[in-house]
């Protein structure tokens, strides 16, 4: 009988895991609204309503990675103080990045009741397994022994895939949000996979690798989430996905350029750090499109065993590239033979056993 309690509890736990979302934080969410409130009575957060929020692990990963604390600061201001009205008014009608996430949090604060019916849908629903099931498709491992931690913040239509993985509450009501989430897996994954060590590379090649990286992360994960996208059967209208499927088919015309800068890289030592931000900033979406048609190409002519071994080895996705190009014949772009040792050696070096 206690063997039989003991297995039990076992299922119980396990269950717990699959079922109830531990891993998802919402401790954001409630802080959030408190600092919507305040200003929205043309009020000021203390110094701790601020550390509050800033202390959550979604907006603390946010923080220390990317966005400052005055960028949130000074936007939620504008977005829900009502004494700020008219210059929020005159921001909404430009076109830029500012604008962005005026109106997104603008469109947040409307959409208040809506989110508080998905925090709960969030917390009851099971998640967890469906996003993997779909994450594990594209690792080169079957099984993981925990789901990562997830922290569900207010930021932008958009998730990060760190440690925690973050996501933006609005962005689960705009997104199939299961195929969001597993994107956002495989990345938590992928990072612990590589073997690549980033920090001890030379300095200039640091620009080029960050580009392949980008190229090769995104462009494996969004095999996971943005197939269906290219079904004619599948509806999607968001601007993002229609951006995104124009830079896909503009992608073998990248791709004859990107082979040009990396034979000037394979020849000049001197100008590679140049010579990789360029390449760095001409790739659209931060690599997606780009990352995508290869991962694509790799897929149908090798195999998704052989795009899986690429997960965490970015010269290695492009060397794949190049040869699911030669199956193509000469439909697709292929990198030349200077560019094809560039690749390898720097893979030599840079790939850990």
């Amino acid at each position: 009988m206690r063997v039989l309690l003991i297995l039990l509890l076992c299922v119980i736990n396990i269950s717990a895991q699959y079922y109830h979302n531990n891993n998802f934080d919402f401790s954001a969410i409630p802080v959030f609204w408190h600092i919507v409130d305040i200003l929205s009575a043309n009020e000021e957060p203390s110094v701790k309503d601020w550390d509050d929020l800033f202390n959550t692990p979604g907006y603390s990963v946010l923080t220390r990675r990317e966005f400052s604390k005055d960028f949130f600061k000074k936007n939620f201001r504008l977005a829900f103080k009502p004494s700020l009205k008219d210059e929020l008014n005159q921001k909404l009608q430009q076109n830029n990045k500012e604008s962005y996430y005026l109106h997104y949090y603008v469109k947040v604060k409307n959409n208040r009741e809506k989110l508080g019916y998905q925090l709960n849908k969030l917390k009851s629903r099971s998640l967890n397994k469906e996003a993997l099931d779909l994450t594990l498709r594209y690792l080169p491992v079957n099984s993981v022994s925990s789901f990562p931690p997830v922290a569900f913040v207010i930021f932008e239509n958009n998730g990060r895939g760190s440690s925690p993985i973050v996501v933006d509450l609005q962005a689960t009501l705009e997104w199939d949000f299961i195929s969001f989430l597993a994107h956002e897996f495989h990345h938590f994954y992928r990072n612990k996979l590589t073997k690549l060590d980033f920090n001890s590379m030379k300095k200039e090649d640091k620009p080029l690798v960050e580009a392949m990286i980008k190229i090769e992360a995104e462009g494996i994960a969004d095999r996971v989430d943005k197939k269906k996208w290219f079904n004619s059967s599948y509806r999607q209208s968001s601007p993002y996905a229609y951006d995104f499927k124009n830079e896909v088919r503009k992608t073998p015309q990248l791709l004859t350029k990107i082979n040009n800068l990396l034979e000037m890289y394979s020849l000049q030592e001197s100008s590679r750090e140049t010579l990789g931000k360029q390449i760095r900033e001409i790739i659209p979406q931060k690599g997606h499109p780009t990352g995508y048609f290869m991962a694509s190409l790799i897929e149908e002519k090798l195999g998704r065993n052989e795009l899986v071994k690429c997960v965490g080895n970015p010269f290695r996705f492009f060397i794949a590239y190049h040869n699911a190009a030669k199956l193509s014949g000469n439909q697709y772009p292929k990198f030349s033979p200077k560019v094809l040792r560039l690749l390898t050696n720097m893979e030599n070096h840079y790939i850990s056993d």
